[in-house]
């Protein structure tokens, strides 16, 4: 097996805790405005705190990107730009999509190699004139020590770090994650379905990615097995739920638990879903 670089995973959950110990206090400012500064500034801080530290760096091969990251892109990568991550990551055991070192690692690379720019990092993903720059120079000049810890815990989230994640996965809220998560998902299922790669992808859009995601990841991970998945994504593709997605998957785990749907086939659980969906 390749192995790849990576950040030691209690040393990057604690570079992140690190700055999370006190809202709005002089370390964050100063992360932010190092943020700021922009590259030079921003890898001589994470060399300084973290990455010269030998014992905390698992040596390994590298992921590189040919590719210059616009902000937009790198936020909501379109599906060229998906492309792009996936072939970047296509080869990587998929153990190692697991470590948020990994992930952490490959983003001091991008903007080491000037993919991307640190102030990216920072960009609001609620808002799509809230640019890197314009969250920074707000917490900046704030007062507001929760918008400075906001401010601090979303590049901290951008780079893959687990420390303001909580019980949340990597591929919940992190871009490269997310956009990694689709494309595997939408490749794996065009293989099981009568549905092509590019109708799986615009179903798992960027709302009901999150439904998805949160889901898969946790005690209803039973929708990650091919033919309940396959149902609902056959559903989807006929019908907009708006909004009742999260309630269709709690009243699939109702039925699952007396039903066996993940033996049926993805065109009778599709029949199961309308079901649910016409009695919510």
């Amino acid at each position: 097996m390749t192995e790849y670089k990576r950040i030691d995973e209690s040393a990057w959950n604690n570079f992140g805790k690190s700055l999370l110990n006190n809202k709005g206090s002089d370390e964050q400012i100063e992360f932010l405005q190092i943020c700021r500064n922009g590259k030079k500034d921003f890898l001589n801080y994470l060399n300084e705190k973290l990455i010269n530290d030998k014992d905390i760096i698992i040596e390994g091969g590298n992921i590189y990107f040919d590719h210059q990251f616009t902000e937009a892109e790198f936020r909501f990568p379109p599906i060229d730009t998906q492309k792009i991550i996936w072939d970047a990551f296509e080869k990587v055991e998929r153990e190692y999509m697991g470590y948020c070192g990994f992930w952490g690692n490959v983003i001091i690379n991008m903007i080491k190699y000037d993919c991307i720019k640190p102030e990216y990092l920072a960009s609001n993903l609620n808002g799509v004139n809230e640019t890197g720059i314009y969250m920074l120079d707000s917490a900046i000049t704030s007062d507001d020590n929760k918008k400075v810890d906001d401010c601090v815990r979303r590049i901290l989230r951008s780079m893959g770090n687990p420390a303001p994640r909580g019980k949340r996965i990597v591929f919940n809220d992190f871009y490269l994650g997310k956009a990694y998560w689709r494309w595997n998902w939408a490749n794996k299922m065009s293989n099981e379905i009568s549905l092509n790669f590019e109708e799986i992808l615009t179903i798992f859009d960027e709302t009901s990615y999150g439904v998805f995601s949160e889901r898969m990841f946790s005690k209803d991970s039973y929708i990650s097995q091919i033919n309940t998945l396959g149902g609902l994504l056959l559903f989807l593709n006929e019908n907009n739920l708006k909004g009742k997605l999260n309630n269709v998957i709690k009243t699939i785990s109702y039925l699952s638990a007396w039903k066996a749907i993940e033996i049926q086939t993805p065109e009778l659980n599709r029949e199961e879903i309308k079901l649910i969906a016409n009695n919510l």
